[in-house]
């Protein structure tokens, strides 16, 4: 009962930390997790954690990292493979190497092997922490590419060697050769189970399927279990289970681009269930650090080989010395230019610096320091493990609050209501670039034009939603008011020249009449509510009145279908102006081809239905794919940030969903 309430302090305490970031954006919700972590220890609570080193690794970084490969974008990790594979694998076997032997002089009470095991927790970035400072930071595309592709690989990297320096103080034996050759044996090894089990689970998936059973949730439960049988399965096979759960991840990834309705509807599920699992875990991570922390800061402050103010100055140094070798490395390895002629000096100084303040450390430096064994193979204890825990979240912590308040400097502060605003412009022009975009696409058949209309309404409505404007209401009650002069205008032409009949004109005319004199107050419109201006007009008038039912009916569907084709070929004039936002044309277009397509013969209404739906069905999925496309270029271009791109492309795959369920 005890670790039950224990359990859901803490998931309250991750859901209090996301309330407090709100209130408080200039803190890193890290940071406010460790806080909140440390706070949970003053409660009077009667349980203790023990942490199990192994199924810590187990349970946090095995689902980190396949989510990790899940979402990475392929074609960027190949386009930019240069400066990733530079800084996941060169930035970090130099890390090892040079900040270990730098741990050591530092710090004689920290054995070489295990200065390597800290070094080597240390060399992963985490970019979900910096991906959180796009609300206030714009920035690049290009270096958030280079920043996710870097902390896929180096989490991997980072962490098998990690592995093997811990496995050397554990042991106490350690060969170079044998070490090179068994990474290379066992990461590969790892590569291949990982691509060899999701295989395996794709011909089990695929056989559930052929047997009916289509379950959303029992196919969600097979993923989620996924990360963690791989790296159970990899570590009783002796090979590494972190890069067999990242190539699974990645592999898996594939599974959703054969777009059938069930895939469709798991994968929206699916994105869903990962980011709360995601957001749980790494909230976990910080808060557990925030339990813990008060006993490893007051063993640290008993230890008589180090002084207080001296423990904190080796945070700050070792701080330095990992951001001065990414920054050096950056420089050395022209990686900030990527495939672009190198710029002037300065510049590239700034794009270098920018990456290196991005390199913060995060979930997987904290989830692997305290995977540390709290025992070595002969019995002794772990040399110095709260120690190297506590450096770990001391750059942790230095990294967060350089990124926080020195990014912004270097990038320039975007303040959330000037943010939004530009979203919000950027969104507009996706969704106008979607109208104009099917405009090009509908054939001039009726039916094709009635679903542009229903479709341009429908993406005008949410334009309107987007602007937020209180101006754009007074817009369409002034070009609704101009449309009835266009009606009026245009039964008068057709009076005079006798196209129209007199009695159906007429009437017609005086309900124009009223309805303008409503709106305007204008006393020329009270005056002609009885529009006749002779004893010649009055008298065609009451010959017509000899109309039957029918004939009248005639009458007034020949005259309403003229008076539609003028102001909607006014409309469309004032449209191709541009002295008037597009939206509030095209919302009175749509009302005036509705009222067309009333007028339409009742023994065609059952085809004309079934054709305006195979229309407006295909005209759908060309604006949806459209307003994909032009998401992914608006993202590219920097004018949306990763967070509102990965929030409309969610919102494409339900609308996606919901017109196949209408297709059946």
């Amino acid at each position: 009962m005890e670790l039950f309430e224990y359990i859901l302090l803490m998931l309250a305490a991750v859901s209090l930390s996301n309330l407090v970031n709100r209130f408080i954006p200039s803190l890193s919700v890290p940071i406010i997790q460790i806080a909140l972590g440390m706070a949970l220890t003053w409660l009077p609570l009667h349980f203790e954690l023990e942490l199990n080193p192994e199924l810590f690794l187990l349970l946090f970084i095995a689902p980190l990292l396949f989510n990790d490969g899940r979402l990475a974008d392929k074609v960027a990790l190949w386009k930019l493979k240069k400066p990733i594979l530079l800084l996941a694998l060169g930035l970090v076997f130099l890390t090892v190497g040079v900040l270990g032997y730098f741990l050591h002089w530092l710090l004689p009470v920290l054995p070489l092997a295990a200065a390597f095991a800290l070094a080597a927790a240390l060399a992963p970035t985490d970019a979900i922490a910096v991906g959180a400072l796009e609300q206030k930071v714009k920035i690049p595309h290009q270096t958030m590419q280079i920043l996710e592709g870097e902390s896929l690989i180096n989490d991997a990297s980072g962490l098998v060697s990690f592995q093997f320096a811990v496995a050397a103080m554990v042991t106490g034996a350690f060969s170079f050769k044998t070490a090179s050759l068994s990474f290379i044996s066992i990461s590969l090894g790892g590569v291949v189970l990982g691509l060899v089990l999701t295989f395996i689970k794709y011909g089990i998936v695929r056989w559930l399927r052929r047997l009916g059973m289509e379950n959303v949730t029992l196919h969600m439960l097979i993923e989620i279990l996924t990360p963690f049988a791989i790296f159970m399965a990899a570590e009783e096979l002796g090979v590494n289970g972190i890069l067999a759960v990242v190539s699974a991840g990645i592999a898996h990834s594939f599974s959703y681009k054969q777009m059938n309705p069930e895939v469709a509807k798991l994968s929206v599920v699916s994105k869903s269930t990962w980011a709360v699992i995601i957001f749980v875990l790494n909230g976990l991570v910080f808060l557990l650090l925030g339990t813990q922390l008060p006993e490893i800061i007051k063993t640290v402050w008993n230890n008589p080989d180090i002084g207080n103010v001296q423990v904190i100055l080796y945070t700050l140094l070792l701080t330095a010395a990992v951001l001065g070798l990414r920054l050096i490395w950056m420089l050395v390895m022209d990686i900030p230019e990527g495939e672009e002629p190198r710029g002037p000096w300065k510049l590239e100084f700034k794009k270098a610096l920018i990456l290196t303040l991005s390199g913060v450390r995060g979930t997987i430096t904290l989830a692997s320091t305290m995977s540390l064994p709290f025992f070595l193979d002969d019995g002794s204890y772990f040399p110095a493990r709260d120690l190297i825990i506590f450096l770990a979240a001391g750059v942790i912590l230095w990294t967060l609050l350089a990124s926080n308040f020195l990014l912004p400097l270097l990038l320039g502060s975007a303040h959330e209501a000037e943010h939004n605003a530009e979203e919000a412009e950027a969104k507009i022009e996706i969704l106008r670039n979607v109208v104009a975009g099917l405009q090009e696409q509908a054939t001039d058949q009726s039916q094709s034009r009635m679903a542009l209309n229903h479709l341009t309404g429908t993406y005008n409505a949410r334009i309107r939603l987007l602007k937020k404007n209180d101006d754009a209401e007074e817009m369409e009650r002034k070009l609704g008011v101009t449309a009835l002069k266009w009606q009026r205008e245009y039964i008068m032409q057709a009076l005079k020249q006798h196209e129209v009949n007199p009695y159906t004109a007429y009437r017609y005319l005086n309900r124009l009449n009223r309805q303008l004199f409503v709106y305007t107050r204008d006393p020329q419109y009270k005056n002609d509510l009885i529009p006749f201006k002779s004893l010649e007009e009055i008298t065609g008038v009451i010959q017509q009145v000899r109309l039957n039912a029918q004939e009248r009916r005639e009458e007034s569907n020949r005259l309403q279908s003229g008076i539609f084709a003028y102001v909607l070929e006014q409309l469309r004039e004032l449209q191709n102006t541009g002295e008037m936002e597009p939206e509030v044309i095209s919302s009175l277009i749509l009302r005036y081809e509705r009222g067309r397509l009333r007028l339409t013969r009742q023994e065609s209404i059952s085809a004309t239905k079934r054709e305006f739906e195979e229309s407006l069905h295909e005209l759908s999925r060309a604006g949806i794919q459209l307003e994909r496309d032009n998401i992914q270029l608006m993202f590219e271009a920097g004018r949306i940030s990763r967070a509102s791109m990965k929030e409309m492309k969610r919102d494409i795959l339900f609308m996606e969903h919901d017109l196949r369920e209408e297709m059946g």
